[in-house]
């Protein structure tokens, strides 16, 4: 039977004293091309956006004796990212808006910011927030910086809903197929941080709300507040116009599902700020 040294066809080197020692052709390569720079350093932990897990999203560990893989606190940020890609939305652009380039330069951005960290430290579950009021006062900002953190800092799942483009599937369903508009607004119903960003953008005609959108928000809305799930609000409309002009019942709704946390926006639009 061939050795190990036989079948690698290691290399046999005699010294002056008469000693052989067997040389691996393989390792003698590896070091040649390696002392020629041909061949870079192992890939380092650093080089993963979490060194934790490898950006795996699992870490490995022991207990009595087997080996599991618990979530690592990364895994919800990994969630959040494949599902913004499939919303054909950028995952680079979606963590710009954070609570670092929020600009508190306006005393209502500072108020928007000082509640937004509030909420955060002291939300119970189920608790939601809400902003209401002029366009451009730095509202999905605000939002989509606390649903970062949620998941960035707490491990919480966020989902975000774009009114203006989800009302649009889920109205294409709502009466030709009830079972596909029961799936359609189940995941909205059910996920534990929603989200809803622009509510009623465009929903308006001839000075009414129509009333497809008014009945698939009233469903989402209204089975969320029943079974206590946090949802976060961001609207052109005042709570108190979407209350009286729109739907009281609903209005109501979302009055007690975000209290005390709601705040109405009346700042200048920061678009048309110069740098902003």
């Amino acid at each position: 039977m061939e050795s190990i040294a036989e079948v690698m066809k290691f290399k046999n080197i005699k010294d002056k004293d008469g000693n052989i020692t067997a040389i691996n052709p393989y390792l003698e390569t590896y070091n040649r091309l390696k002392m020629a720079g041909k061949i870079k350093k192992s890939t380092s932990t650093m080089q993963y956006k979490c060194p934790e897990c490898h950006d795996t999203g699992y870490i490995t560990t022991i207990s009595g004796g087997e080996y599991y893989q618990v979530p690592c606190k990364c895994l919800e940020k990994i969630r959040v990212e494949s599902r913004l890609k499939k919303s054909g939305i950028s995952p680079g652009e979606y963590a710009k808006y954070s609570f670092l380039t929020f600009r508190t330069d306006t005393t209502e951005h500072a108020d928007m910011k000082r509640l937004a960290v509030n909420y955060l430290q002291t939300r119970n579950i189920g608790q939601g927030i809400g902003y209401f009021g002029a366009s451009g006062t730095g509202k999905t900002h605000i939002c989509i910086a606390i649903c970062q953190a949620m998941t960035c800092d707490f491990g919480e799942e966020h989902y975000y809903f774009s009114y203006r483009s989800e009302i649009q599937r889920i109205k294409a369903v709502m009466y030709s197929n009830a079972e596909l508009y029961s799936q359609a607004i189940q995941h909205w119903i059910s996920v534990n941080n929603l989200y809803i960003d622009d509510l009623f953008k465009f929903a308006m005609k001839d000075g009414k709300i129509q009333q497809q959108d008014l009945q698939i928000m009233f469903d989402i809305i209204n089975t969320r507040y029943i079974n206590h799930k946090a949802t976060l609000f961001s609207s052109e409309y005042a709570l108190s116009y979407i209350t009286n002009n729109i739907d009281e019942a609903l209005g109501s709704r979302i009055f007690a599902m975000v209290d005390p946390y709601k705040m109405g926006c009346e700042d200048i639009n920061g678009r048309f700020k110069k740098g902003a």
